[in-house]
């Protein structure tokens, strides 16, 4: 009988080490085939079933594929928690290192990059028995390091160094990703060399039946012909990752093939069909973008419901030790005095009990708040993000345009956007939202004029006279938009009899309205004969979304609207 039961640990332990083993190769599988999301997937459903060495195997292979979607944050915090574990292995150690190196590459912090390299460079020389599965990543990742430091020699140096390496261990995962690097390091030095890396690359992907990869492989040759203008390969190698594009899961690998064939057409002047291809590949950003904030939230909740059961444990635990003390006192008190010592304890399980729901309610109270703190402060700053994003597509589109027209349309329009990202600038969402809260108008105005005066190539004097104002962010940003309007107008078209153009602007609080003066000293106004323009039609939008009113002279504005905070 006790042979049975030894017979029977013993195939449930293997069973265990086996299953483990099998579904460990099914997540690396994936990784190499760039399936993330389901790789997460299974990580987040099956990591609770397994011991603490277990655990962090999987949360190594994690930490991996929140970097591959661009969630560093994440991946950098579970990444320290591994760190700081003291019952992690130097194995999975090393690839922590390697993996916080690619972090801070990614993230522009170099030092931060080459001590983590440092860290796992000595792990290798301790243990080479760890080489074989990890030492061509290493060299990859170091080589990349000191190519996107400007070591061009030393860095294609390592990446022959690597390729030899997975040569000799038949390395075929990462054999590809060598030829690529090797590509890079010809670009602009060796064509040839370059097109002949990028073309192995290609042959790899193939053979392991990658098709993201593939695809990929495919895209950077198109970008290759395209840089040297010979847009029919261009267009062949892009076009054979688009027939292919259907076969992958990744948004943001099919998004980039779709802009480069968007690109392409844009340079040989097929705007139509440069813009059919670019609104798909705005579509999958868009998707991918909604899929990486999906998956911002879920890893948010899935650490959320961590903490809350790893504190129910904790209190369950001093339950049980509260519970026992009290039950041995409890007997003693029985045995003295039995009727007043069940009016103790009864009163005091009471207390306890509400005790304990005021601290588990003020727990969830906590945490609910402080992760809509999270989100409000990531969707403002991404609101910011993206307003200096919108700025600077507009600098780089100016640069593009050959038309003096379109540069100084190109201009206004950025003006325009600027003026809304300074109001941003001055107000900051939070939880606590009020439809109250309020900006100062002097600030934001001058902040405006600033602005105008760092951009213009026409100098001008300003002069304001602004009594104290406070607006909410709607109304203070239709004020803006029509000053910025009107600065450009002056600057534009106002010719004055002196050299030095002067502007001059009142803000000042009448009763229950408010009063804006604004002109300049110029003598010849020649936007007066344009009532179409978009400059005056702007004037008058926003005057109207302040539900005010005006009068001009030529240059000179009056305009009164109403002083309400709504």
């Amino acid at each position: 009988m006790y042979f049975s039961f030894f017979l029977i640990f013993i195939q449930v332990f293997c069973f265990g080490q086996i299953s483990f083993q099998l579904l460990k190769k099914d997540l690396e599988h994936k990784i190499v085939y760039s399936d993330f999301k389901s790789a997460l997937d299974i990580i987040n459903k099956n990591r609770e079933h397994y011991d603490d060495l277990k655990k962090n195997d999987l949360d190594v292979i994690k930490t991996k594929i929140l970097t591959e979607f661009g969630l560093y944050d994440e991946a950098f915090k579970l990444s320290q928690n591994l760190i700081d574990n003291p019952g992690i292995t130097e194995e999975q150690k090393l690839k922590i290192h390697v993996e916080r190196a690619l972090i801070y590459e990614i993230n522009d912090v170099d030092k931060s990059c080459f001590s983590e390299l440092k860290k796992a460079e000595a792990i290798l020389l301790k243990h080479p028995e760890f080489k074989i599965k990890n030492y061509t990543n290493f060299l990859i990742r170091k080589s990349s390091y000191y190519r996107v430091n400007g070591f061009s020699k030393k860095a294609y140096e390592l990446a022959l160094q690597a390729k030899k390496y997975a040569e000799s261990v038949n390395d075929k995962v990462n054999m590809p990703v060598v030829e690529l690097i090797l590509g890079l390091g010809n670009r602009k030095t060796n064509s040839e060399a370059e097109l002949r890396h990028y073309n192995r690359a290609l042959y790899l992907y193939k053979q392991l039946n990658h098709y993201e990869a593939v695809i990929s492989m495919y895209s950077n040759l198109s970008c290759f012909y395209l840089s040297g203008r010979e847009y029919k390969m261009a267009n062949t190698y892009i076009d054979s990752a688009i027939a292919i594009s259907s076969k992958s899961s990744v948004l943001n690998y099919k998004a980039d093939v779709f802009q480069t064939k968007s690109n392409i057409l844009e340079k040989q002047n097929r705007a139509d069909s440069a813009l059919y291809y670019y609104k798909i590949a705005s579509e999958l950003y868009r998707q991918y973008n909604g899929e990486q904030r999906d998956l911002k939230v879920r890893e948010l909740e899935i650490e959320y419901n961590f903490d809350k059961e790893k504190s129910e444990k904790q209190l369950l635990k001093k339950d049980i030790k509260t519970t026992r003390i009290l039950n041995v006192t409890l007997f003693i008190l029985v045995l003295i005095l039995a009727f007043f010592a069940w009016q103790i304890t009864k009163n005091k399980r009471k207390i306890e009990i509400q005790k304990q729901k005021i601290a588990e309610n003020n727990i969830t109270l906590k945490t609910n708040v402080e992760e809509k703190q999270f989100l409000v402060q990531e969707l403002n700053h991404r609101v910011k993000n993206n307003l200096a994003v919108i700025l600077s597509l507009i600098d780089f589109q100016k640069d593009q345009a050959k038309n003096e027209n379109y540069k100084s349309i190109f201009d206004d329009l950025h003006q325009r956007i600027k003026t809304i990202t300074i109001a941003h600038e001055f107000y900051s969402y939070s939880v606590n939202y009020n439809d109250n809260d309020l900006i100062e108008a002097s600030n934001y105005i001058n902040k405006i004029i600033e602005s105008h005066q760092n951009s213009t190539l026409r100098t001008f004097r300003y002069i304001n006279d602004i009594e104290p104002v406070y607006f909410n962010v709607d109304k203070i940003l239709s004020l803006g938009l029509l000053i910025n309007e009107l600065v450009t107008n002056s600057i534009k078209h106002a010719q004055p009899e002196d050299e030095q153009l002067v502007i001059l602007l009142e803000l000042r609080k009448i009763n229950n309205e408010v009063e804006l003066n604004y002109s300049d000293n110029g003598t010849v106004f020649n936007f007066e004969n344009n009532n179409n323009s978009l400059g005056l039609l702007i004037i008058e939008g926003m005057v109207k979304q302040l539900k005010g009113s005006y009068t001009r002279e030529k240059a000179n504005y009056k305009i009164i609207f109403p002083n309400v905070r709504k």
